[in-house]
């Protein structure tokens, strides 16, 4: 399904939050599975507001306070555009693959989410994105994984 540009930017929060919060994104492993899922469902026609949220809504806990924008959903006016851009996706779902496969060493997590926390962003809005994100990618695949976004950004 395609997602609108304010989804993406629930997903520049999200990995704020784990970058923050590194410890918690155990406990969201299955939004995680979930939103990945979503996202690489064929494209064809987008859905409905607010898909992210609605995704990582059930699995949200009270303590993740500065998670709690989940629980609203947002009415959007002006500015809606869909993202069509299937290189977008693969990026997003191998972030999220990323993450998960580095839940169980923190720093390595921490240092992944702010590498790719504007990375949603620059979907949506740069010009140059492929340059953009191997320089903010950089130590990250330099310290853990070399091949990390390698295919995606040849998408771009």
């Amino acid at each position: 399904m395609y997602l609108i540009n304010y989804d993406f930017y629930d997903l520049q929060a999200l990995f704020i939050f784990f970058r923050s919060k590194p410890e918690r994104l155990s406990d969201y492993k299955s939004a995680l599975n979930g939103v990945i899922d979503y996202i690489m469902t064929p494209q064809g026609h987008y859905g409905d507001h607010n898909n992210i949220r609605k995704i990582i809504r059930p699995y949200y806990n009270e303590n993740d306070e500065i998670l709690s924008w989940v629980l609203v959903d947002n009415v959007y006016p002006i500015n809606i555009y869909i993202i069509k851009q299937e290189a977008a996706y693969s990026i997003i779902s191998a972030i999220l693959r990323e993450m998960l496969d580095s839940c169980d060493d923190l720093r390595r997590l921490n240092l992944l989410c702010d590498a790719t926390h504007n990375i949603p962003s620059i979907l949506m809005d740069e010009v140059k994105k492929s340059k953009i994100i191997r320089i903010m990618t950089k130590e990250y695949r330099k310290r853990y994984n070399p091949l990390f976004l390698k295919d995606e950004l040849k998408l771009l």
